[in-house]
Parts: C-alpha cells; structure tokens; sequence
C-alpha cells in the first residue's frame, strides 16, 4: 500500500482518567481516525500483535520511569507489525517490524524506532511471547546473567505463570536447578507443573507461602526471582540460603500504588546470609540481545521452551486485557491480536 491518498482508518486506545489502583475498562477511551501518512523517515506499519506487559500500568501514573502517558494521550505497548508505506530507507514495504507501536491498529512512526524482525516466518505471538525485550530476553539476561543459576541450585519464582515466570522456570530447568513456582489459583500451578515442568509449586490465594517454601527447601532457597513484590518478597528472605541470589525483575502488586510501595521489612536476611539482592532491566544488556535471541530461538526450536499464550482478539480489547494482566485473568504471555 503505497497510495498515500487512500489511507487507512486506525482505532487507538487512550487514556480517559488516571486508574485509582489496578486499571480498569472505564480509565480507557477507543478512537478512531484515519492514520497519518508518513514524512521522511517515517514508516506507517500495520500493527499484528501487541503485548500485554505490567511496566505499562506505571505510564499511567503522572511521573513514571518509562514516561507517562497523558489523559488522552495513546496508549504505550509493544509488538510487532508490517510496514505498509515507508518514507525510509531502512524499511521497505511488507517488512516485519518489531517495536513500540502503542495501542493501536495503525502507527506512523520514525523508522529509527523500529527493528526488522530477521525471522518472518514466526507467527507474531511467538515472536513476542519467546523472543521480545520484555519476556524471553528479560528471562533469559535475569536468570543467567543476573541470577547466575548453577546446577542443584534451588530458585524460587514468583509470578510463575506469567510471561516472564514460564521462562525463567524453564531456564532455571535447563541449567539443571530444582524450580519452584509462585502462582494464584490451581489451574496455574496446573500448568506450571503440566507443561512448563517445574519441581513444585505455591498457590499463593489458598496455601501458607512460608509453610510451603520451607517444605520444598528446607535449608533455604538459592535464588528468588521476584516479579511480583510486597509480602512475597519478605517470605523469600526469610528462607535464603547463604550466598543466595534475590533478583528484582518486577513489582506488579506494587505498580498501582506507586506513592506507598510496600517495601521488605526482612532485608536484614541478607546481610544474616551473605546474599545480595540485584535489580534490573532488560536495556542494561542490549548489546547482548543478537547472542540471547538466537540462543532463545534454538531452544524454542528444540521444544526446550513452551510459552503458554492468553490473546485477546481485537484492539477494542486491549483495555480488558490490561485490567486482566491484574486481576489475574490469564495464565501465560498475555497479548492481543489486532
């Protein structure tokens, strides 16, 4: 489509008020308008899939560490998407794109912002759900690079049945440690022992989480790769090992009530343990993305690493699918199909 004259009708979500704690379908507005043509240096890209990740709620805030949006301003997301008319010469059109094309069917952006995906052939969900920023390579550079998981290690994970938790477990797995998931809800600890083959897990809604920990990891746990915050992380540092590893990936019981975080009341365990607690993102190790994709891509091929999805159809349904992610109402990468 290189017919700038006939451009197509773009539905974007944007935000109508300020979520007052977990968002909701209302704090959202949908429009609809027809999509910018593209000046030099821009691509318009047709967007596929979107995925659905909790550092989005932290935009919606007035200050925020990834920016914030402002009141009807659209929502940020990334995904992948294909170029349909491009005033740039990195991209031609009909390429395959991956980037932050924010909440809406249609984006003109600058070519800059985008990155070629090398590998077309892969549906987007498993693009996104194996191979994006904000899930395999935020596993894959936490567990081994940050975690630095050994054989016979024992790591405990919580938000285990999320996107980022069902790689890391099986991460962990693959370098030969005992996994233990955090999840809510037994048809996700189902699924974490059916199908992402961890050694055991904790149903944080209806089991004792200290009672548990202590019974799968008696003498402690190595590793804590905490996606979630608040009491969970404090029941971890009463049960580290010395030398123990706690790494800091995600906070998302925290993320709506940014102004009273519930910070760990037990962080003296870790000098009692001679551990270290570490946070990061995943931008810290973008030089080592190319290594860590084709790393990640081979496992996938090898039936090493199974994603569950949840995907919701239809942009107009991307606000739901937000207020899902935490109402825990999906079990595996959540994402929408545009």
């Amino acid at each position: 489509m290189s017919d700038i004259s006939n451009l197509p009708n773009s539905k974007k979500i944007i935000l109508k008020t300020r979520p007052n704690g977990d968002p909701e379908v209302s704090d959202f507005d949908i429009i609809e308008e027809i999509a910018k043509a593209p000046d030099d240096g821009e691509v318009l890209v047709e967007v596929q899939a979107l995925e659905i990740g909790a550092w989005i709620r932290t935009t919606l805030n007035e200050t925020a560490f990834h920016g914030s949006t402002p009141i009807d301003g659209t929502i940020p997301a990334l995904g992948n998407g294909k170029v349909i008319i491009s005033k740039s010469e990195k991209f031609k059109e009909g390429d395959m794109v991956t980037g932050p094309l924010m909440a809406q069917s249609y984006t003109t952006m600058p070519a800059d912002f985008f990155t070629k995906v090398t590998n077309p052939e892969i549906d987007p969900f498993t693009q996104i759900g194996v191979l994006g920023v904000t899930t395999g390579l935020t596993a894959y550079f936490g567990i081994y690079d940050v975690g630095q998981v050994k054989e016979d290690e024992i790591v405990l994970v919580s938000g285990a049945a999320g996107g980022v938790g069902v790689l890391v477990c099986q991460l962990a797995k693959l370098k030969g440690a005992k996994v233990i998931g955090i999840a809510g809800g037994r048809e996700k600890c189902d699924v974490l022992i059916n199908e992402v083959g961890v050694d055991g897990t904790i149903d944080y809604k209806s089991e004792d989480i200290d009672k548990k920990i202590k019974e799968f990891a008696p003498e402690g746990i190595d590793i804590f790769f905490d996606n979630v915050g608040g009491e969970i992380l404090d029941f971890a540092l009463d049960n580290l090992r010395d030398r123990a590893r706690v790494v800091i990936c995600g906070a998302i019981s925290q993320y709506s009530h940014h102004d009273e975080v519930d910070g760990p009341s037990l962080y003296l365990r870790l000098a009692e343990k001679y551990a270290r607690m570490e946070g990061f993102t995943v931008m810290h190790f973008e030089e080592h993305y190319e290594k860590a994709s084709k790393e990640l891509l081979d496992l996938h091929n090898q039936g090493k690493l199974k994603v569950p999805f949840h995907i919701e159809e239809g942009i107009d349904n991307f606000p739901l699918a937000l207020q899902k992610l935490f109402t825990g109402g999906n079990t595996g990468k959540l994402m929408v199909k545009v």
